[in-house]
Formats: C-alpha cells, structure tokens, sequence
C-alpha cells in the first residue's frame, strides 16, 4: 500500500450525508465487508442504543458500549468498527453542512475523543431525531423541498451532539475570536503541514501575531501552537508507518523533512522509540531490512 485510501462520501449519497439504521443482522453479514484502513472525507457518528462496537482509530482500540455516542474525524484513520449483538445510527456528513460553532466543539478534541455515555432520556431524543431524519429520506419530494427539510433536521442532530460534547466535556460554545482562530489554524495545519512546520508561519497565514496566535490555541484547546504541530506531524508519520510500505526515508520526505536523519532523531524525540520500533511493535514487520541505515 503506498497511500492510505480516503472514502469520499460523494461516492455513497448525493444529499450530502448517508443516514443507516443497524441491528444484530445487518451488522453480522457485513462484518467482513469494507474492513481496510482508510480515511473519510466527512464526519461518521455512531449513536449505540445496544450490544457494542470496537474499532481501531489511530492505533487505539475504541470501544463503543450501550447508550454511548462516538465520532471519528475526517483525518483520522481507521478500520470499519466491528460490532457485536449491536442496535443504533451509523451518520455519515459533509461537515461543510455543520454549522461552524458546531464544527469548533466537535473538532475540539482534535482527535483526543472517547465514547460519551448517554442518560435514557437522552438516548430516546437521539433515536427519535434519527428516526424522523430516516423516515424523511425515504419519502419522494420536490428535490429542493427535500434537500431543506433533511438538512435542517441533520442541523438539528449536530446541534444536539454539540450540546451533548459540550456538557460532558467541558468545551465552551463560542463565535469568540480565539476559538475562530482556533477552527482556522486546525484546517491551515491539515492542509500545510508538510510544507509548513512553524508557529510563525501560521500567524503569518492567519495575519495575526505569533503570540496571539498562542494565547488563542492556549485558551481554546489548552494546548500550545508547537505542541499542535508536533501532534499533527507524529500523528501522520504513525499512519505512514503502520499502513503503508514506505520507508523511513520516503515517510520524511512525504512529509516535508529534507534531511531523513533529523526527522529520525525527531520521532525519536516526540515518541521515545525510533520509527522501525513503532512500526515493528504496531505492525510485527520483518521486513525492514532496507530500513536500518535511515531508521
């Protein structure tokens, strides 16, 4: 494999987000459909009502119980979950459909989020919001009438899962100025990263002051401008390490580093193994051999 796969959502649903309910049966004779390693270009929920679920999301197994929900990012890479005597909502979603403050407080764990345990009431509201949205693609409406109606009601869920994220994570809803910054430079550092690895780089795209920029990312997030990137790139060098047949030196060079030795004592520095150690001890490689001189 020389590059992970990324599933476009456009290639399954022309309304901008697909809609499945799932049962014990359905999940059972799809269990070994679909199971490779992949990105999505688009937000996937999981809402369990019952039984559970396990996937594996950057090299973390996550497992999703009864009365829980759970999301995984657009840059986050992982295997189709794998249910057992499961019952819910699978959502899939353009996040260009969520609304920005939504966006901000589902994308404010940055890839840090864990299965959120749901009171019984509010299980009742999520199954009842998704039944009505699933009921409403199914009926034949004037196209525009159609794509407005389900939009809302999709507007509708996001707004919930936000407030449910919010409350038990503690993240503020806000249009402040930092957390705008903050939505900015997360979607500037996805898309730049390999060309652009400084904090003043950054607050020059985003025509502020280094700074600023660090007390906006402190505030928000809790965490420093360098600790993002630092973050962002071990992130990816981990996802090319484990599911693809590069090299070391090619991975430094996929991402942005010049000189393959630095970005070695890099990883080294960030993960405390070398990257042939992460990929042996997450993937059982024996085939590095032509690795050793750049490891």
């Amino acid at each position: 494999m020389k590059r992970v796969p990324v599933h476009k959502l456009q290639d399954r649903s022309s309304l901008g987000f697909k809609l499945k309910s799932f049962s014990q049966e359905k999940t059972d004779r799809r269990q070994s459909a679909d199971s490779d390693a992949h990105r999505d270009d688009h937000y996937i929920f999981f809402i369990m009502m019952e039984g559970s679920g396990a996937a594996i999301v950057d090299f973390e197994e996550k497992t999703v119980g009864p009365n829980q929900l759970y999301y995984i990012l657009p840059e986050q890479i992982h295997h189709r979950i794998r249910s057992y005597n499961a019952k819910g909502w699978f959502i899939a979603a353009d996040p260009a459909l969520v609304d920005p403050e939504c966006r901000n407080i589902i994308e404010s764990w940055s890839g840090f989020q864990e299965p959120i345990t749901l009171a019984p009431d509010e299980i009742k509201d999520y199954d009842l919001l998704l039944s009505i949205l699933y009921h409403q693609t199914c009926k034949q409406l004037q196209e525009a009438d159609r794509l407005s109606l389900l939009h809302s009601l999709l507007r509708s869920f996001f707004e919930m899962a936000a407030s449910t994220i919010r409350l038990y994570s503690k993240v503020e809803a806000n249009n402040s100025r930092p957390a705008i910054l903050s939505m900015q430079f997360k979607k500037l550092l996805n898309e730049n990263i390999r060309a652009y690895k400084s904090p003043a780089d950054y607050a020059d795209m985003l025509h502020i002051s280094e700074p600023y920029l660090n007390e906006s990312l402190k505030k928000i997030t809790g965490s420093t401008v360098s600790f993002w990137i630092k973050f962002t790139i071990v992130t990816e060098a981990k996802r090319l390490l484990y599911f693809t047949n590069l090299n070391v030196k090619q991975i430094a060079g996929d991402l942005g580093f010049e000189n393959h030795s630095y970005f070695s004592r890099f990883f080294y520095k960030e993960t405390g193994m070398t990257a042939l150690t992460f990929r042996k001890k997450n993937r059982g490689d024996k085939k590095t051999v032509d690795d050793r001189s750049v490891s």
